[in-house]
Parts: structure tokens; C-alpha cells; sequence
């Protein structure tokens, strides 16, 4: 059998899934991030689907992913662009599917921390209050009733429609909602420090890096969730290989 008529075979079985009304949902992208830490309940729900299910050390995540922590858990995740993200606990945030000049995070509740792995790295972490514009950066962005944004190395852009801070290291900011512009830079006190994030250990940043430069390297990702008649969903997952 030809590739060809592999693929065409390929292809009518999932139609026929979906014909039969089992339901199928299906995209292929290259990986966004690798995890390389998990503590505790730590769970992600992949584009397309409907559930969460746990997220471990080494897997890829690809835009549309959400990552979510439980109570006293963290996660931590490295993007293909080379910048570093420790999630706390009881947070979330979604990996953009818009990254195509910068890579975008959607921290939709709870609290991240940032730290980029090159001189080129840029980030954008989006939050129901404002962007934050992380530019090689060191940078602590927690959504609760307030954004509150700390930088300890670089600046980080905070902006929203009513209007925008550059904080440098050292400085901090509170914005009080989408509808009220961020407040001036103050600078951070000892107390207001965060520590949290120095519990995430990694020992080998090189070991997943290679992993996600492998996982693109070797084409993209065909992610398939397809539903069974009795109810179940079968997952399949598999790499399209480059000529």
C-alpha cells in the first residue's frame, strides 16, 4: 500500500467514525512547552477535549492545552522559545494558539513565575485584568480579586486598555480589574518578595529541551480524541514524520 492510500485509508476511518456519530476531534501543531516538573494534582485538559486528565514530567503541551494545580501542588513547564514558567497551586492558564510572533500564556486565575532561558526569550501572559510583556525577564504575575505583577530582573510591560507600566527589577504593580488602568510602579518591599517558586526543582533544563526540539525536529503532533458508541473516549496520539 502506497502512503498515499494509507492516508486516504486513514482518513475514511475517521470519517466513518464520525458518520457512525462516535464524534472525532482531531488537529495537528508542533509542541508549544515540555513539563518538566509536577508536585501533587496537577492536571491538564488538551485542546478539543472535555476532561482533564494528569499531566507528568516530559509531556508536551501544544497550544489550546490547560494546565491546572490543585491545592498545594506546582507545575513547571519550559516554552520552545526558551522561556520558563513555574505555575502554584490552585492556579490555571492556557497555552495560546495564537504564538506566532510572541509566545502568549493565558493565566486565567492563580499565580506564575517566569524566567527566561535566553537573551531572545519573550513572553506575553495574558490575565482577565491586563497583558504583562515579559522581556527577558525574572517576574512573579498573580490574578486573585487583584494582577498583582513583581519583577526582580529586566522590566515587564503591564498594560490594558485604560493604560500601561514599565516595571524594572525591584518594582511592582496591583491592577484592580480590566476596567481600571494598572497603579504606578512601586518599589517591592523584602516582605512582598515571593519565595514559592524556589521549591520547584530542575535538574537537567538540557534533557527537555533536547526533548522539545526532538518533538518538533520530527514533525508535527496528530492529536485525535474520538468518542466510542458506549460513551468512552480512545485517545490517539502520534508524530507526522517530515520527508
Amino acid at each position: 500500500m502506497t502512503r498515499t492510500m494509507r492516508r486516504a485509508a486513514a482518513c475514511a476511518a475517521l470519517a466513518a467514525c464520525c458518520v457512525a456519530g462516535w464524534g472525532a476531534r482531531a488537529y495537528s501543531a508542533p509542541a508549544a512547552a515540555v513539563t518538566v516538573y509536577v508536585s501533587g494534582d496537577v492536571q491538564v485538559k488538551r485542546y478539543g477535549e472535555g476532561k482533564f486528565s494528569a499531566l507528568s514530567v516530559s509531556d508536551m503541551l501544544y497550544g489550546g492545552d490547560v494546565v491546572k494545580t490543585g491545592k498545594e501542588s506546582m507545575a513547571g513547564i519550559v516554552t520552545k522559545g526558551g522561556a520558563e514558567v513555574r505555575l502554584n497551586a490552585d492556579s490555571s492558564f492556557e497555552v495560546s494558539r495564537e504564538g506566532k510572533l510572541r509566545e502568549m500564556l493565558r493565566l486565567t486565575f492563580g499565580q506564575l513565575w517566569t524566567r527566561m532561558l535566553t537573551k531572545m526569550s519573550k513572553l506575553n501572559v495574558r490575565t482577565p485584568s491586563a497583558v504583562c510583556a515579559v522581556r527577558g525577564t525574572e517576574a512573579d504575575i498573580e490574578q486573585r480579586s487583584l494582577l498583582t505583577v513583581k519583577v526582580y530582573e529586566g522590566h515587564v510591560d503591564v498594560q490594558n486598555s485604560l493604560g500601561r507600566q514599565e516595571l524594572h527589577a525591584g518594582q511592582m504593580t496591583t491592577v484592580a480589574g480590566a476596567n481600571a488602568a494598572p497603579a504606578a510602579a512601586r518599589k517591592m518591599s523584602a516582605s512582598e518578595e515571593g519565595k514559592w517558586q524556589n521549591e520547584v526543582k530542575v535538574s537537567d533544563y538540557d534533557k527537555f529541551i533536547k526533548l522539545l526540539k526532538d518533538s518538533s525536529a520530527s514533525g508535527k503532533t496528530l492529536k485525535t480524541s474520538i468518542r466510542m458508541p458506549d460513551g468512552s473516549v480512545k485517545q490517539i496520539e502520534g508524530s507526522l514524520k517530515k520527508k
